[in-house]
């Protein structure tokens, strides 16, 4: 049962990132909704009147936050949280800078594991190393010489590509005779100039290696389950837009098939602080329909646990070379110019299968002509004149286009984009793509001012899900193509009611108004007037979800 408290804070600078972005200084609160917002004097009167009206006891608690700044709950439009949950079960390897320093790590986890279990490790950013001459991404021969043993499997940054030992390979039974046999057009498994598997795998033909890995005990993964909710908590972010595979579909392979299952349990167990928007990786369109009548199920509220639509992959990623360009990778010596997972007639058809159901398409996009690809796949589903209920996004839109953002906007499409991939390519992407590419690489200014909808998101744990991060990113982007920064009101929006917008909620959260659900944060300064260097800088002292503090815990 909810307290019967009203709750004023006041004394505060409140960003409401509403319509015609108001500053107030006082707001009012009842159980999960927001009651008023204004002067202190409106917000007085607003919360007199109801407690005057009100046929039960209802008490006044007063909150001086001592001129703090509040801003609407952040929103995370995009993020993976079985991988997320999984990844802090396994080796985190986002600071190796050397072949050297991946060898010790491996080593040590080889003493200290179990004989015979494989040793995992994620997030892997070769394009760092301190030293240019191994930046690059490492294969079979690399990893015996580390661990030769047992199964060890290295996942790079973006999760678009990854490598096994030739443990793995024997235990997956891959060898020159059968390997062809294996390929397909959404993926690769390389193989060197004689034939014989190189223990580099892309895409598609990722979950193949993964079929090494180990999965976690539950509790192990209940307890990351917890501490995922609490850093994310710990971030502001009080609604994600949450990526998961049904089945093997997916670059999450088989183990990606346990993550349904095993958030519903979590949810059960009241585990999850923040409400879950469901983008569920499938290539049976069909299986949204009973996967949101098994979410409702749950009964834990309006809006806190939705599937809201379908996640598809249409190419790769830059890191990988995997990214679907018109002309190759600049840094490429076999000029590979990366190619589409799904082809369009196939995008065509779960486009067309999802919209009839009433479901929401979110489909990933990084390369120039994979945003071309999927945006005229998009034009054969959308009459631009006839309002629909189903929204349609775009995924990471890495590189891409005027003319592809002008019919994107014509077509009123989303672009749910990551900041924070700046903070992590700007030093390879030039070298990667060329000058003249990458112009129209994360062009947040060209989306915003093409009247495109741009939804803030992490990708986490690909990135760090920091929103103010995230948004340092959009206001400094470390130099990286300076004529694309956005402004920090622009960035709040983005990471608030733009992301509610593509998540389909925008009519309860995503801004601080009457009537809305009382997310929100509270900010040590005004994000507003912080110098755009300081940003990622700020002190979160309290997020609270439905009108509850989920940060700091108390």
């Amino acid at each position: 049962m909810q307290d019967k408290i009203v709750k004023m804070f006041f004394n505060c600078i409140i960003l409401t990132v509403d319509a015609n972005d108001t500053v107030a200084e006082s707001m009012g609160i009842f159980q999960d909704k927001i009651l008023a917002v204004g002067s202190k004097k409106e917000v007085s009167s607003e919360i007199n009147s109801f407690i005057g009206n009100a046929t039960e006891k209802i008490e006044l608690e007063e909150i001086d936050l001592g001129g703090a700044c509040v801003v609407p709950g952040f929103i995370d439009a995009h993020m993976h949280p079985g991988f997320y949950l999984y990844l802090k079960t396994q080796l985190n390897l986002i600071h190796v800078k050397s072949y050297a320093e991946l060898r010790e790590i491996l080593q040590n986890e080889d003493e200290r594991r179990k004989s015979g279990d494989s040793i995992v490790g994620f997030l892997l950013m070769e394009d760092t190393f301190t030293d240019p001459a191994e930046r690059r991404f490492p294969n079979r021969h690399d990893l015996d010489t580390m661990c030769s043993d047992r199964p060890v499997f290295v996942m790079r940054h973006d999760g678009h590509i990854c490598a096994v030992n030739s443990a793995a390979l024997n235990q997956l039974k891959i060898t020159k005779s059968n390997v062809k046999e294996l390929i397909t057009d959404s993926g690769e498994i390389r193989v060197d100039s004689e034939g014989n598997p190189t223990g580099v795998f892309t895409e598609e033909a990722t979950k193949i290696a993964l079929q090494v890995i180990s999965i976690p005990e539950t509790e192990q993964l209940k307890k990351a389950c917890e501490e995922t909710s609490a850093e994310l908590a710990s971030f502001g972010i009080t609604t994600c837009g949450a990526i998961v595979q049904a089945g093997s579909k997916g670059v999450e392979g088989e183990a990606g098939s346990l993550v349904i299952p095993l958030m519903e349990s979590f949810i059960r167990e009241g585990l999850i602080a923040q409400d879950f928007v469901f983008y569920i990786t499938t290539d049976r369109p069909k299986v949204l329909k009973r996967l949101k009548k098994s979410f409702l199920k749950l009964n834990m509220g309006e809006n806190r646990f939705v599937v809201k639509g379908i996640k598809i992959y249409a190419d790769g990623s830059f890191g990988a070379r995997t990214a679907c360009l018109f002309e190759p990778f600049t840094d490429s010596p076999e000029g590979a110019k990366g190619f589409m997972v799904t082809k369009k007639e196939d995008l065509l058809k779960l486009f067309k299968e999802t919209a009839d159901l009433g479901f929401d398409i979110a489909c990933h996009a990084i390369g120039d002509k994979a945003n071309r690809i999927v945006v005229d796949a998009f034009k054969e589903i959308i009459d631009p004149n006839v309002t629909s209920p189903v929204r349609c996004r775009i995924e990471h839109a890495s590189l891409i286009t005027d003319d592809v953002l002008a019919d994107a906007s014509k077509l009123g499409l989303i672009l749910a984009c990551q900041p924070a991939f700046i903070n992590s390519e700007y030093t390879y992407l030039e070298r990667r793509l060329g000058p003249e590419r990458i112009k129209h690489a994360y062009p947040f200014r060209s989306i915003i001012d093409a009247g495109i909808v741009l939804a803030g998101a992490s990708d986490a744990p690909i990135e760090s899900a920091s929103v103010l991060e995230g948004i340092h990113a959009c206001v400094t982007r470390r130099g990286f193509v300076p004529e694309q920064i956005i402004t920090i009101v622009e960035a709040l929006r983005v990471f608030t009611y733009n992301a509610a917008y593509a998540l389909g909620q925008e009519d309860v959260k995503g801004s601080l108004e009457t009537g809305k659900l009382a997310d929100f944060v509270v900010l040590e300064q005004d994000v507003s007037t912080v110098p755009a260097e300081k940003l990622a800088d700020i002190k979160i002292l309290a997020t609270y979800h439905r009108g509850k503090r989920i940060y700091p815990v108390k």
